[in-house]
């Protein structure tokens, strides 16, 4: 893309670190752009109206700029933040950690995968699920999902439904049954990957 080039970006910020005096080096996984690197100018500051949009685990529609090297985020809006949205469920909030970590570390490049960031920005999108089971249940669907869009997973017969159904309420409360196939997958996809 050219230099000056916006983009309007449904994403989700997966890590945030400081850079420079007051910025911060934004990962974001977008729809359209997949995983990016944005920098936001004076971010760290009190004064910043982009503050409180980019801390980790944060979902919403955000403005992007091409720079010469980088992208720069220039606005955010829409957003919602997992962390709070779960404040009455630890669960909730260590699970969304879980996966978030899990983008981090097996999602390396620029990319857009639909499959991909439709799993994620869903699965953020149902937290807080009802019971502990649910939102365990969730996550190890999202998890698998994301190791099938990356190619650690075979989609098997008794696999299928979990990876061609769209990431909704009622693939996941279908999944307790399935559970000890799923997390089989899920390890083993793990496994694959060598991370």
């Amino acid at each position: 893309m050219s230099v000056g080039h916006k983009a309007v970006v449904r994403g989700i910020v997966v890590g945030v670190s400081p850079s420079g005096d007051g910025s911060l080096r934004v990962r974001m996984y977008t729809d359209v752009l997949g995983l990016v690197w944005a920098f936001a100018k004076s971010a760290r500051e009190e004064r910043s109206k982009l503050r409180a949009h980019l801390l980790s685990g944060t979902r919403g529609i955000f403005s992007l700029v091409k720079g010469r090297d980088t992208w720069r985020i220039t606005g955010a809006s829409a957003t919602q933040n997992v962390h709070f949205a779960s404040s009455g469920s630890s669960y909730a909030q260590t699970s969304a950690a879980r996966v978030l970590s899990f983008v981090r570390q097996f999602v390396r490049v620029e990319g857009s995968d639909p499959y991909f960031f439709e799993t994620l920005w869903n699965f953020f999108e149902g937290l807080p699920y009802p019971t502990e089971a649910i939102q365990r249940d969730a996550e190890c669907v999202a998890i698998l999902r994301m190791l099938a869009a990356l190619g650690y997973v075979d989609p098997s017969p008794s696999l299928l439904p979990f990876l061609e159904e769209p990431y909704a309420p009622s693939l996941i409360k279908g999944s307790n049954a399935s559970r000890a196939i799923l997390v089989k997958a899920v390890n083993d996809g793990m496994s694959a990957s060598g991370l």
